[in-house]
């Protein structure tokens, strides 16, 4: 064999030795670049898993000692208001809000200075803690709209300098947490993927579906894996036939897209300016409004027997089993009980609370139309008040759906319901409730920018 060919030869060994080690370098490369994605998304199930738990035993806590004595609360539910504001001010200054409206601003080009404050794990850190603190003390408030906030926290910060260098990029991380903070949290996978599209990214960036789905995929598989495969209003066997049943839908929709826009525009305007000399009091006192806020709320519920305290999960899942025959006034009174919370300045979300609130019009509707399943009137209205206060009914109809497992024949009517409320929600109020939330949010940015 001539000198030549031998050359030639080992020139080939040569290049396919070098194609090898570069192929295995990138296929390294390749998966440092997706572990942090893949450990970000499993992180982000195991906080949503210890948040539900966390709120459970809290809630039920609170209940143990409400059942002592119902008078505790006087003393609970405004300390634990006040605490929680005080740590707010004190020690997580970027956890405060519901969590949506944040994320959606921290979603915009140019906010790494917002980022930077409130997707980092200080602030998810900040964000449970004082959530379950709302949640413990009797408050109207839930942990779904926080973790939104917490799970885009985790996924941007274990990502960060791959998020620092492209802006497509740290919004594909920043609606990949969102989305499998909400599966994860309501064992919905697919309403955390409808979520992310409909209320958070409103434009679906393509290049981002591979990111949400696996994050989505891999939070709620590990959610299962600590929590159980449930459903968070239960198993829900029930039949709405169009043909005899036809009328609850536009009944549903229009008084619960009337209801949700007003209550929407009610907590824009209270978050822009309350009335008379309480604007001034939450501007400089804002503990003792809290405390105060958290009092009213204890009296409220006293007068109530104890039923409009906490997220209202527990409420809603009796209504739609078919108990609450004696709750016709908590639709009203848990409303009251949520703007009372929002006001007050503790951290903590809307979203599970929003679906009591509808329930129980959902349980006052039924009466309207009593030859209907209580069950499927009260499912109407959940998807109702929710699509009418946030817009947004296709994550309405979807997270309804998927926590309560309905029937087939409950597609249709959960939609048509969501997509009529949604839309006569729109002459009571000018604004989305995030969107606005969102909006007043970026005012207060820019203005805390021009006074530093």
């Amino acid at each position: 064999m001539s000198d030549t060919r031998v050359a030639r030869r080992l020139g080939q060994h040569g290049l396919r030795a070098s194609r090898r080690l570069r192929y295995l370098y990138l296929s390294m490369a390749l998966w440092r670049r997706r572990a942090p994605i893949w450990i970000a998304a499993i992180l982000i199930g195991l906080v949503a898993a210890v948040f539900a738990n966390g709120s459970h035993l809290s809630h039920e806590l609170f209940y143990q000692i409400y059942d002592q004595s119902p008078y505790w609360a006087l003393l609970i539910t405004p300390a634990g208001l006040g605490l929680s504001v005080w740590l707010l001010r004190t020690f997580f200054d970027g956890a405060g809000g519901g969590g949506i409206p944040q994320t959606i601003i921290a979603m915009q080009p140019g906010m790494h200075a917002l980022r930077a404050r409130i997707l980092t794990m200080r602030a998810a850190v900040g964000k449970m803690v004082l959530t379950l603190i709302g949640v413990g003390c009797g408050s109207t408030m839930g942990y779904e709209g926080p973790i939104v906030q917490v799970g885009a926290a985790i996924k941007y910060s274990l990502n960060r300098e791959a998020a620092l260098r492209h802006e497509g990029v740290a919004r594909s991380f920043i609606l990949a947490g969102a989305a499998a903070g909400v599966a994860a949290a309501f064992n919905t996978p697919l309403a955390g993927i409808v979520f992310a599209i409909e209320e958070m990214g409103r434009t679906f960036d393509q290049r981002a579906s591979s990111t949400i789905l696996l994050s989505v995929i891999l939070a709620g598989i590990t959610a299962i894996a600590v929590l159980g495969d449930y459903n968070y209003f239960g198993v829900v066997s029930v039949v709405l036939e169009l043909r005899s049943g036809w009328m609850a839908i536009p009944v549903c929709g229009i008084v619960g897209g009337i209801i949700g826009g007003l209550t929407s525009r009610a907590i824009l305007t209270l978050a822009h300016h309350l009335p008379g000399p309480l604007h001034g009091w939450r501007i400089n006192y804002p503990i003792l409004f809290a405390i105060a806020c958290g009092l009213l709320l204890a009296v409220i519920g006293i007068a109530s027997d104890g039923i409009t305290f906490g997220t209202g999960y527990f409420r809603a899942k009796e209504i739609i089993e078919g108990g609450g025959s004696s709750m016709q006034e908590y639709g009203i009174l848990k409303l009251v009980s949520l703007i009372i919370t929002y006001i007050s300045g503790a951290p903590g979300g809307m979203f599970a609370p929003s679906l009591a609130v509808g329930a129980g019009f959902g349980l006052n509707m039924s009466l309207l139309l009593p030859s209907l399943p209580q069950a499927a009137m009260v499912l109407l209205g959940m998807v109702a008040f929710f699509s009418g206060m946030t817009r947004a009914p296709m994550t309405g109809f979807v997270i309804v759906m998927e926590m309560t497992s309905s029937s087939s024949t409950m597609i249709i009517p959960l939609m048509a319901t969501a997509l009529v409320a949604a839309n006569v929600s729109r002459f009571m109020n000018r604004h989305a409730l995030y969107d606005g939330q969102a909006e007043i949010f970026l005012r207060q940015l820019r203005a805390r920018h021009q006074a530093n």
